[in-house]
């Protein structure tokens, strides 16, 4: 069946609130860190894609550099990151994770799975399976888009 306008709409409306909730979630650990969401997700963007320069977190960030900057220098005084030259062209800066930055995103993370597995645990295997199997697929499908 193909999806109908309705659906589609449905479904982004039901991702959009499952995103909503974890996010919650997680902000209330951030919270106590004195860590803001944009820190947090530039965080997590240095965890996934490795030290970035300031113009690449922006990219990834979809914000201007000079944002990226001021975010880089925020996260720099919290001891979150660290700024290292690069060992090939000294004047490419990048932005590693420190051990506190690390442990911020462990800590919201175990708190979102926390959070899912307490939700999930009425589930039967094959409920959870499915769930999973059908979140991957679309998951693979819009990174292809």
């Amino acid at each position: 069946m193909a999806p109908t306008e309705e659906l589609t709409k449905q479904l982004e409306e039901t991702l959009r609130r499952a995103n909503t909730i974890l996010y919650k979630r997680g902000r209330s650990i951030l919270i106590g860190m004195e860590i803001s969401a944009l820190q947090f997700n530039a965080l997590l963007t240095i965890r996934e894609f490795g030290p970035l320069t300031m113009g690449d977190l922006g990219k990834h960030l979809f914000v201007a550099c000079s944002t990226a900057t001021d975010l880089a220098d925020r996260m720099e005084r919290s001891s979150l990151v660290e700024r290292v030259r690069d060992n090939k062209d000294r004047r490419v800066v990048r932005l590693h994770l420190l051990a506190r930055g690390d442990e911020a995103l462990d800590a919201v993370i175990r708190e979102r799975q926390s959070f899912l597995g307490a939700v999930l645990k009425d589930y039967t295997d094959e409920e959870y399976e499915d769930l999973l199997s059908r979140l991957e697929l679309l998951t693979q499908r819009m990174e292809l888009k």
